[in-house]
């Protein structure tokens, strides 16, 4: 084999491998959109710094959740971070569904926070990398990000009737009048007992001596 026969396999051996490249499809890019305005956080946790805030609407890159699928690991243009599944959506054959709830149906790998290597890589121009020796011992402490809190949201009031005493009798009242009865009650003129309608008794006659 000559020099320029093996010249000849080289580039066209070359041509097949960068055509092969070319040719692999790229891995599907998953994205969601958020259903409410967040912070993009520079970790799986809400202590962690804020990159930026996300308004409502925003399609997002997802590149895979962390274990639970509390928080995913996102891109929207330069900015990278990390956000809560509970405000992500994304469609699905049956309709938009929460990522936080159907991140395994869709498919969304799980990945791993490694601080040293996120935070070298995204942040090292923040102001807030100046504290990276705080944030490093909590991802010491919760290496796979603290859960989100869950939002309850208050029972509603219970209406209960107002209770009604009843009234209390009246203390040390006295009568009208000052105690005495009213007029044309008292005792009549003269002493004498009122008329009661009736005759009065006939006298008997003095009786006569015999003589």
């Amino acid at each position: 084999m000559t020099a320029e026969h093996s010249t000849w396999i080289v580039r066209i051996t070359g041509a097949v491998l960068c055509l092969s490249v070319a040719s692999t499809p790229a891995a599907a890019a998953f994205t969601a959109t958020l259903t409410a305005g967040v912070h993009l956080r520079a970790g799986p946790a809400m202590v962690y710094p804020s990159v930026m805030v996300l308004p409502a609407g925003s399609v997002v890159e997802v590149f895979g959740c962390e274990q639970a699928y509390n928080w995913c690991d996102v891109q929207m243009r330069a900015e990278r971070g990390w956000v809560d599944a509970a405000f992500l959506q994304a469609a699905s054959a049956s309709g938009p569904v929460v990522v936080a709830d159907s991140a395994a149906v869709l498919g969304i790998p799980t990945v791993s926070f490694v601080f040293n290597s996120y935070w070298s890589n995204y942040y090292v121009r923040r102001p807030w990398y100046a504290r990276r020796a705080y944030y490093y011992n909590y991802w010491n402490r919760y290496p796979h990000g603290f859960p989100p809190p869950i939002y309850r949201p208050l029972p509603p009031p219970v209406f209960r009737p107002p209770v009604r005493l009843p009234p209390r009798p009246p203390v040390n009242v006295r009568p009208p009048g000052g105690g005495r009865p009213p007029p044309g009650t008292g005792r009549p003129p003269g002493g004498r007992p009122p008329d009661d309608g009736k005759p009065p008794p006939t006298p008997r006659p003095a009786p006569s001596s015999g003589q």
